[in-house]
């Protein structure tokens, strides 16, 4: 027996301009009839901006849903096909902070066990930081503070449990496993 999904049929639940929630009529990989939900996002970009001294910027955004003000990267959908452009726009619209130098790392989709959201990890170097301020904000957000970190520091908050954004942790993942080297002490030890 093929274990496989096969949908039978599918119904728009819920639309608004942000997210679409599909319910679909589905035969399931066990061959019994159920539905299946999933939510429709447009995808996204977290961006790492670092500076020459190797600081980080992160944002003190409130979040409606939560409640309470969280720590993150800056970050933004994308509204038209240039994923990068929508980066440079995010990172000036939500610190004020340009920069001359650009490196997509990655990837990831968000959720996929109920959600289509895919999001693009870029770093930013190379930064114009004269225009560094919250003044540019788009109308729904609620940025109280850019904060500069440095590595260990934001490692030290990671482990402490005080950045709870997961896509921001995901993004430093990435970020921390590509530039290993750059940010751990050298050691005589090669073993991993």
């Amino acid at each position: 027996m093929s274990r496989e999904w096969k949908k039978i049929n599918s119904k728009l639940i819920y639309s608004n301009p942000w997210i679409k929630l599909h319910e679909d009529s589905v035969f399931r990989p066990d061959g019994k009839e159920g539905i299946y939900a999933f939510l429709e996002k447009q995808a996204g970009n977290f961006i790492i901006a670092q500076d020459k001294d190797n600081f980080v910027y992160l944002i003190n955004e409130y979040r409606y849903p939560l409640q309470k003000n969280i720590l993150q990267l800056p970050a933004g959908v994308i509204d038209n096909g240039n994923i990068l452009e929508q980066a440079q726009k995010e990172l000036r619209e939500e610190t004020g902070i340009t920069a001359e130098k650009w490196e997509r790392l990655g990837g990831f989709y968000v959720a996929p066990g109920h959600e289509t959201t895919y999001i693009n990890i870029f770093l930013a170097t190379e930064l114009n930081l004269a225009g560094l301020k919250t003044d540019y904000q788009e109308n729904d957000e609620v940025i109280q503070e850019v904060i500069k970190m440095s590595v260990s520091k934001l490692k030290k908050m990671i482990l402490d449990e005080k950045i709870e954004c997961g896509l921001t942790l995901a993004a430093l993942n990435l970020f921390f496993l590509r530039y290993k080297d750059e940010f751990l002490p050298q050691t005589s030890d090669n073993t991993e």
